[in-house]
């Protein structure tokens, strides 16, 4: 039963929990709710457009962030989200100005959107874009294992072994316990042999 007296950060909230959760058709519904009672509230379409592409409904999606845009257009989450779906899209041009925006508007040294926008070109293969902004991430948070880690494993996917080797052991000088980053090393060492 909804609650008269929510706010659209309440709805926002619930949502993003929900989402966490992996339940995104519930999510789902209760960012339609408060959509219903804050049509102009940009987070809540931020929300609805990641729900929509963790359920891999791109066009949803699309629409969610635009109607994002449209309210915000400087909202950086709304731009990270759009570059995202256009990737998927295969409008790697568009998705690329979007997450050049992001830049501009003075987010790099936002260390968790970076590398958001950097894994997502990664899953993608744009790898040059993904290094360039992995390293951005590093530049602004120098002390970042994560940052490190994902600079090796584009580096190594780019066929820069010795950036790869230099930037996994960065990363474990950084975190020992970085397990991910352990294991890849490991996988590139035993290959040279």
């Amino acid at each position: 039963m909804s609650d008269p007296f929510l706010s659209s950060d309440d709805y926002d909230e619930r949502a993003h929990q929900l989402y966490n959760e992996a339940q995104y058709d519930e999510a789902i519904e209760t960012l339609r709710e408060g959509l219903g009672r804050y049509p102009h509230a940009a987070e809540l379409h931020v929300g609805m457009g990641y729900a929509r592409l963790a359920r891999e409904e791109y066009a949803w999606a699309r629409r969610g962030f635009e109607e994002a845009i449209g309210l915000d257009p400087e909202h950086e989450d709304a731009l990270a989200g759009m570059g995202e779906v256009l990737l998927k899209l295969g409008d790697r041009a568009g998705a690329i100005a979007c997450f050049e925006r992001i830049i501009a508007l003075g987010f790099r040294e936002d260390h968790d959107l970076m590398l958001q926008v950097g894994r997502a070109l990664f899953r993608e293969g744009v790898l040059d874009q993904a290094r360039r902004f992995f390293e951005v991430a590093i530049t602004g948070h120098p002390e970042s294992a994560e940052a490190a880690a994902c600079v090796g494993y584009a580096a190594h996917r780019l066929a820069d072994e010795g950036g790869a080797l230099y930037w996994l052991r960065r990363a474990l000088e950084l975190d020992a316990d970085h397990a991910e980053a352990r294991i890849y090393l490991a996988n590139l060492l035993y290959d040279r042999g």
